[in-house]
């Protein structure tokens, strides 16, 4: 009786399966818990309570801080870019104006030519021409060669393109820099975002003592009905800048139009931000599957994973 497929291991081929127990060409899945996932009202950047909290128009928040480093350290970034491109097309408008002398100059060669050859018919003096092209820097008659004795008399050229003289080793070109992108980005979700487009946002504290010991699910709450926000959706009143669940927007804030906290008034729907909500472990909230592909094992792919939440890699895959 032939042995199952998954077990038979006397093949002159490795399997899908033997392959991916031995670790290469293998996708890693694990089931993330609620631990794995940012809390409401952290920063996305420094992964703590923010001590000065705001918004992006995408509902991200950051503490003021953290985001505005971001934004003046990609400032730089574009800056060093932008240097380095326009040095680049620098040197490039300097070849293609060479490359330009050097066309005239063989231009204005050849008129010279063809008008002294319209000059002079006389054969005599188209030979004086062709001898005085021939000759050498020096001035004198170029010399024979003898038989088997190289073109190239100057070494130095014929080292030039040499493979084995480390010196003269050629390198290939520099890979071209693109036009640099000058506006700095979100983060997270990578769109445009600038620092008057962010929104100051404030939080209401449910348990000071848990926001002193660093914070945790559950120390915002809302502004109306106090209650923790956990994993509900938040909104943003822009004008106010106050955080209240979207379920107290449709019971008393919507029918009113006004700010229940500071009285202020609101246009309409503009004037509500949606606020990423956070994290749970039900995968009807939020995507809680994390994959780690690797095409080939190796020991630094090993530890990388176990900084994670994925487990130590091994021959059997995830234990």
């Amino acid at each position: 009786m032939s042995r199952h497929s998954k077990h038979s291991n006397d093949r002159m081929f490795f399997t899908a399966k033997e392959r991916a127990d031995a670790g290469y060409s293998k996708t890693r899945k694990e089931v993330m818990g609620t631990d794995c996932f940012l809390p409401f009202g952290f920063c996305g950047l420094s992964l703590k309570a923010p001590k000065d909290p705001v918004a992006t128009p995408d509902g991200n928040i950051f503490d003021r801080e953290a985001i505005l480093e971001c934004l003046l350290q990609q400032k730089l970034e574009i800056q060093a870019q932008q240097k380095k491109f326009d040095e680049q097309e620098r040197k490039k408008e300097q070849r293609l104006k060479a490359l330009d002398q050097e066309d005239e100059l063989r231009q204005l060669e050849e008129f010279t030519r063809a008008e002294q050859g319209l000059l002079s018919q006389d054969l005599r003096h188209k030979r004086a021409l062709e001898q005085a092209e021939s000759k050498g820097s020096d001035g004198g008659p170029e010399k024979k060669l003898r038989k088997g004795e190289l073109l190239k008399v100057d070494k130095s050229e014929l080292r030039a393109k040499s493979f084995w003289t480390k010196e003269f080793t050629p390198t290939a070109a520099p890979t071209e820099i693109k036009k640099v992108d000058t506006s700095t980005r979100c983060p997270v979700t990578g769109k445009k975002l600038k620092v008057k487009d962010l929104i100051s946002v404030k939080m209401d504290v449910a348990d000071q003592k848990l926001l002193d010991q660093g914070g945790g699910k559950g120390v915002f709450c809302c502004a109306v009905s106090k209650n923790p926000i956990v994993f509900q959706q938040a909104l943003l009143l822009k004008p106010s800048g106050v955080v209240i669940l979207e379920s107290v927007w449709k019971d008393i804030v919507g029918k009113e139009m006004k700010c229940p906290v500071t009285g202020k008034k609101l246009k309409g729907e503009e004037d509500i931000l949606k606020l990423t909500t956070g994290g749970s472990g039900f995968s009807a909230h939020n995507d809680v599957e994390a994959k780690s592909f690797s095409m080939i094992r190796s020991a630094t792919g090993d530890n990388r994973t176990q900084q994670g939440h994925l487990p130590r890699a091994g021959f059997a895959g995830l234990h």
